[in-house]
């Protein structure tokens, strides 16, 4: 892929300096060509006025120094040619040569001739400037001036070598950043399909993957459509990706396997020990109770686990919009009676005059939600605590989300444990419990596209808030 790029690359230079580098030549050529023809313009112009009074008098006197002047010092002819009768004077140049021939009669016709257009490196040694000798329509005769071009194509060629030069080392340079930029561009990108393929081997499915990149031969249609190294990436990474979502999948698979395989040896543990209650004596009650104590610590976390794995499971064609404010308010009934229990007491918080507030997530999904945070704030709030379940609609940066919290005016938690309150299987350390509630509650709101935030609450307590997106109703809904 570097040898392609490195050719696009060097062909869009190389058109880049040429369209910069040719125009820049042909404006010097020009230049100079405009500089050589002014010059014996200006010549030819002088040599006119000498001939104008050459051809009325005949007195060649003036003419005749100026034209062998000219000559030892150009080294280039002149040709005086009169139609009234006075001998042709020139140096240099014979006027029966073709070309002079042609020269002197379209002077005659009073045109004024010049052959040079532009010059190059490879133009004719010498050209030819032809001006009529008379005044208005009146030819009195005609001057004929033949220069060389020589010094002109030299400077030409000079100018040339040096923008030749200078296009050359902008090519060099041009190639170096080239070289640079693909390997800078291409770099992390071969690092990138090296590290996935390595990924891949080491994958619990290996055998199932390809343990090199494919040949392009072999690339499947999806990945058609741009360099055989980009597609071989993009065939990796197809790869990569099948098998983490099969190994993420085993995973919870055996969270799930392993939680049911383990209920029902504990649920016979817990029957037998259920029925050795009436046969323990007085000096083993407290060891009894610690083992039964353990026993449904490990029902608990068994639970949890299941929880944990239906929550963690991709939901697909499952209905996903709920009223928060009804699923509050039954969560609240179904707590009340227990809070009552535990000595804590249950509050409602909502927006006044708001009945319903659909929100993007499953009913049971909140539910279970709700059920974690009411009972955390119950279990762990401290004696006697007021707990609060809101709902509101907040607008952070303009974006409308539903925000669902529970709150408690209890000790809380300290500001350096509340970012460990999700991990797995993390407790404080006078805190029961397994560990899994709060981890439970984020998976589910990450699976909804909502996020979860744990702080303290207005009463010095925890509070923990879930902002999810609002559903917005279509006529379909109805």
């Amino acid at each position: 892929m570097r040898r392609r790029l490195l050719l696009i690359l060097a062909i869009l230079g190389s058109c880049a300096v040429a369209s910069f580098a040719i125009p820049l030549a042909i404006a010097t050529a020009d230049s100079r060509t405009q500089e050589f023809t002014l010059g014996r313009e200006g010549d030819i112009q002088r040599f006119a006025v000498l001939a104008e009074e050459y051809v009325r008098t005949g007195d060649p006197a003036r003419i005749a120094g100026e034209v062998d002047a000219y000559d030892d010092v150009y080294g280039e002819g002149v040709l005086v040619v009169s139609t009234r009768g006075v001998p042709t004077l020139g140096v240099g140049l014979d006027g029966s040569e073709p070309g002079i021939e042609a020269a002197i009669r379209s002077g005659l016709r009073n045109e004024r001739v010049s052959t040079v257009d532009r010059l190059f490196p490879w133009s004719d040694d010498e050209a030819l400037f032809v001006k009529p000798v008379g005044s208005g329509a009146q030819v009195n005769g005609t001057i004929v001036l033949r220069a060389s071009t020589a010094e002109a194509r030299s400077d030409i060629l000079r100018q040339w070598a040096v923008i030749a030069a200078g296009a050359v080392l902008a090519l060099v340079a041009f190639g170096v950043l080239a070289i640079a930029l693909s390997r800078w561009v291409l770099g992390p990108l071969a690092n990138l399909s090296t590290g996935i393929v390595q990924l891949i081997r080491r994958m619990p499915d290996a055998g199932t993957a390809p343990a090199s990149e494919p040949p392009p031969s072999v690339l499947p249609a999806t990945a058609a459509g741009g360099p055989p190294e980009v597609r071989r990436l993009a065939h990796s990474f197809d790869v990569m990706s099948s098998a983490v979502l099969r190994a993420a999948d085993a995973q919870q698979r055996l969270i799930a396997d392993t939680a049911h395989q383990l209920r029902n040896p504990l649920a016979a543990l817990q029957f037998r020990l259920d029925l050795l209650d009436d046969g323990i004596p007085d000096d083993a009650r407290e060891d009894y109770h610690s083992v039964t104590e353990e026993a449904k610590r490990l029902q608990t976390i068994l639970d949890s686990l299941l929880s944990l794995a239906s929550a963690e499971t991709p939901r697909f064609g499952a209905e996903t919009v709920c009223d928060a404010l009804s699923v509050v308010a039954d969560r609240v009934d179904f707590w009340s009676v227990t809070a009552r229990e535990r000595g804590a007491r249950l509050t409602t918080v909502a927006a006044p005059g708001v009945d319903r507030v659909p929100v993007a997530i499953a009913e049971n999904d909140l539910s279970q939600v709700l059920d974690v945070l009411i009972d955390n704030a119950s279990r762990y709030a401290g004696p006697h605590p007021t707990i609060e379940i809101g709902v509101g609609v907040e607008r952070p940066q303009d974006h409308p989300q539903v925000c669902v919290w529970v709150a408690d005016d209890g000790p809380g938690v300290p500001a350096e444990l509340r970012g460990k309150l999700t991990d797995r299987f993390f407790r404080a350390s006078d805190q029961a419990g397994t560990g899994l509630g709060l981890s439970i509650v984020e998976v589910v709101a990450a699976a909804y596209g909502g996020r979860l935030a744990i702080d303290e609450a207005p009463a010095g307590g925890l509070r923990v808030r879930l902002w999810l997106e609002p559903h917005v109703e279509t006529p379909d809904d109805d």
